[in-house]
């Protein structure tokens, strides 16, 4: 007997079914964060959403509440859960349709976080220094892990996949979009920083803690905005029409011959001096649209998707891409706190708690003898965006990153700033007495050749050496490393005492300060403390105007912006070189007195 092919009609229903992950079997789907394993908000009404057949009737049963909804014409679906307390018992959450019903088992209710970034936030706690003991050690039943999988693009997608996603930096294949359970062998691979964050949560509050990895390595701050905002906010005007003009410029058989013609160039090189070139290029270069750093691509793809759930907040840790050499510090500070409102937005809460992880320190250390051309860096002026993001919008929290030193943009030392940011959480949403604020420079006098600095609580060094990571500058904008000791003062007895919340800065060099920085450079030097929590670094600070030059969008204007940047760095290199010589002269000087 001859089969019948498949109808188009039942063809676009295959389709529709495998696009929205279900079968022709199964009518009803829950979206794919649902899932066994799964951590539900507790204290709040939790949205349960998902997809049927039109006009399709629908219940949710979970902690004895029974609740109906129907799908609409688009099939689509959406109820509440009730607020519900705390609960580490594992329960099941029923979905039922008109002919078929899913099952999801061991839900608990607690804490949900998302997490979210660039690779610092993406690293695997497996890398962390000590990471292997934490991994060992991770056996929390009340933790549960999401990674949800990595994706880019302008078309909104109403869900994501459930896949094993290959990672070439590591080589191997991850189980992305599930729930899994902490245990040794899930965490291994999972977000090292969000892990720590969560596990210090979860061990103070006895709460169950769910964290959602929503991080995407090599992303710009702007990728996580959500188009809307893109396109209303004129400060991004030029930046968007840039990549427009890229998408709409895009002719993948012209970029492929492009490729090709420079394998041919390389290889011929390659060839002469006994090497072995790399294959041919077969195709083309990804389309700029679809790139993770496309403005709004990363927010459409990995988190829009998940867009309504109920959370008890985020953490972001980013920043490494905005301080690049195309580096636009004011954009950057605009963007970071319309980021916050954006999310608050998404997850439905304009007063969602909001953890920001501070750039981390990488790349060269400053040291006495690199002062000025280490200052000469972008990625200051980038932490400064997120700081005055944490002064400026509430229910946010700040912690810094800068001290963690390590002489690669991936700093591994991630443990104790998961630990920062958990003393913040704890401290505000939990109800603990935690010290987590940093001390914050109030106010300056300028006072002959000194500058002194109030601070809103008492300082000190991290390591009981004298006070460093100051500098200062006179009118010609030239900053000299600063000396720095606290203001002496009359105690009720008489007696000269530490005013520590006040601290003097100078150097002889500069007769008339009128401008201070604190840490300022990509791996700065500072060692200010607040004195009663000796592990919250004061942030970085300046008093200055002079910002970093922004980086141009026109190809025509980067020819004048490389020549500013590198006249910029001879300078630095000639100051360096004249204070050197100067200091070298007043030693001398007072030698011979």
């Amino acid at each position: 007997m001859k089969s019948k092919g498949i109808t188009a009609p039942a063809a676009m229903m295959f389709l529709l079914f495998f696009l929205l992950g279900g079968s022709l079997f199964s009518q009803v789907r829950p979206h794919h964060i649902f899932d066994n394993n799964m951590v539900l908000q507790r204290d709040q009404p939790v949205k349960i959403w998902g997809w049927a057949n039109p006009s399709e009737q629908i219940k949710v049963e979970f902690g004895g509440q029974l609740k109906s909804t129907q799908a609409n014409q688009q099939g689509e679906w959406f109820t509440h859960l009730d607020p519900m307390k705390a609960n580490t018992k594992a329960q099941n959450m029923k979905i039922a349709g008109k002919v078929d019903a899913v099952v999801f088992t061991n839900v608990l209710v607690g804490d949900v976080w998302v997490l979210g970034g660039q690779s610092n936030m993406e690293m695997d706690l497996s890398r962390l220094f000590h990471g292997d003991a934490e991994v060992l050690s991770a056996h929390f039943p009340s933790i549960r892990l999401m990674t949800i999988p990595s994706s880019a693009g302008q078309l909104p997608k109403k869900d994501f996949e459930r896949i094993n996603e290959y990672d070439s930096w590591n080589d191997r294949y991850d189980k992305k979009g599930y729930w899994f359970t902490c245990s040794p062998s899930t965490v291994a691979t999972f977000s090292g920083l969000g892990y720590i964050f969560g596990r210090r949560l979860h061990l103070v509050s006895q709460v169950p803690i769910g964290l959602i990895d929503a991080s995407l390595g090599g992303t710009t701050v702007e990728a996580w905005l959500s188009p809307k905002t893109l396109n209303t906010m004129p400060e991004n005007n030029a930046l968007v029409k840039q990549w427009n003009d890229k998408e709409a410029a895009y002719d993948p058989v012209e970029d492929l011959k492009t490729k090709i013609t420079n394998w041919e160039k390389r290889s011929l090189v390659l060839k002469s001096q006994g090497l072995e070139p790399a294959p041919k290029p077969v195709e083309p270069s990804l389309r700029p649209s679809l790139d993770r750093n496309f403005p709004g691509s990363s927010y459409t793809g990995m988190v829009a998707i998940i867009g309504g759930l109920t959370v008890k907040g985020a953490v972001f840790h980013q920043g490494y891409n905005n301080a690049l050499g195309d580096a636009r510090p004011a954009l950057y500070a605009a963007n970071y706190k319309a980021l916050i409102n954006d999310w608050r937005a998404l997850f439905n809460n304009k007063n969602l708690p909001f953890g920001i992880m501070e750039l981390s320190a990488g790349g060269e250390p400053q040291t006495l003898d690199n002062y000025e051309l280490r200052m000469l860096d972008p990625a200051p002026a980038i932490r400064e965006g997120q700081f005055n993001a944490f002064r400026d919008l509430p229910h946010t929290g700040y912690a810094a990153a800068y001290d963690q030193q390590v002489n690669w943009y991936h700093p591994q030392k991630k443990v104790e700033l998961g630990e920062r940011m958990a003393r913040w959480a704890l401290s505000t949403q939990y109800g603990f007495d935690l010290g987590w604020e940093p001390a914050i420079c109030t106010a300056i006098e300028r006072l002959g050749d000194r500058i002194i600095i109030t601070f809103n609580k008492a300082v000190k060094s991290s390591d009981d050496r004298p006070l460093e990571g100051f500098s200062i500058a006179g009118t010609d904008q030239h900053f000299y490393p600063a000396k720095a000791e606290y203001l002496k003062i009359d105690n009720e007895k008489g007696q000269k005492v530490n005013d520590k919340k006040r601290v003097v800065v100078w150097n002889d060099l500069v007769a008339h300060p009128v401008e201070l920085r604190y840490a300022w450079a990509r791996n700065p030097l500072g060692n200010l403390v607040s004195d009663a929590e000796r592990i919250i670094p004061v942030p970085l600070f300046r008093t200055d105007h002079w910002d970093y030059p922004e980086a141009p969008y026109l190809n025509g204007e980067y020819e004048e912006y490389r020549k500013k940047q590198k006249m910029l760095q001879q300078q630095a290199e000639e100051l360096a070189r004249i204070r050197i010589i100067q200091e070298a002269e007043k030693l001398l000087k007072e030698k011979k007195k």
